[in-house]
C-alpha cells in the first residue's frame, strides 16, 4: 500500500503512473513472489485498474476494487473501468487470445448497502458490463443500512466484507 495524491480527475495520470512505479518496486522486492501479484483500489482509486483490466500482465492474479468509483464524465476514457471490461468482453467474445486471459482475470468487488448515488451508478453500470461480457467477477455486498462512510468505521458489516474479499484475493493468488 502507498499514498499517492489523487485529488483531482487530472491527476489520474500521474497516480496510475506512481501506482505502475509502485508495483515494480514491490515486485522486485527479496519477499515478493514477483509472479504472483493482486492489485487492490479503493474508493477515488477505482479508475486506476483500467489499464490493469484491459491488458493484465501475466504475473497479474487478481484485481480487488472496494467501495470504488469505476466512471464518470469527468475521466478520460484511459480511466474508465466499466468501458474497459466491455471492451475485453467483445474482444475476447471475438477469440483474441490476450483477450480472453484478460476476461478471465479475477475481479473482487465490495459494494455498500448504501452509496453516494453518482458512485452506485458507476458500480451499476460496471457490473452489468461484466455481466455481459462474462467476466470472472465475484461481487461482496456489505449490508443496505450500511453508507461508504460508515463501512471505514470497525463495524461486523464492513469487518466481515472485507475478510470475505481478502480470502478471494488470496485464493487466486494461490
Amino acid at each position: 500500500m502507498f499514498d499517492h495524491p489523487l485529488y483531482s480527475p487530472h491527476a489520474y495520470p500521474r497516480a496510475a503512473a506512481q501506482v505502475r512505479e509502485a508495483v515494480d518496486r514491490a515486485r522486485e522486492h527479496p519477499r515478493v513472489d514477483g509472479d504472483r501479484i493482486a492489485l487492490w483500489f479503493f474508493s477515488g482509486g477505482g479508475p486506476l485498474c483500467s489499464d490493469w483490466l484491459r491488458d493484465p500482465p501475466s504475473w497479474l492474479r487478481c484485481v480487488a476494487l472496494t467501495y470504488p468509483r469505476l466512471g464518470g464524465p469527468d475521466l478520460e476514457p484511459s480511466f474508465q473501468p466499466t468501458a474497459a471490461v466491455r471492451d475485453v468482453g467483445a474482444a475476447a467474445a471475438a477469440g483474441v487470445a490476450g483477450a480472453m486471459r484478460a476476461n478471465g482475470l479475477p475481479i473482487v468487488l465490495t459494494r455498500v448497502g448504501l452509496e453516494r448515488p453518482d458512485i452506485a451508478v458507476t458500480v451499476t453500470q460496471f457490473v452489468a458490463e461484466a455481466r455481459i461480457a462474462e467476466a470472472n467477477l465475484t461481487i461482496i455486498d456489505v449490508p443496505a443500512g450500511q453508507h461508504a462512510f460508515d463501512t471505514l468505521d470497525d463495524t461486523d458489516a464492513s469487518r466481515q466484507a472485507i475478510t470475505q474479499a481478502t480470502d478471494h484475493v488470496l485464493a487466486a493468488l494461490r
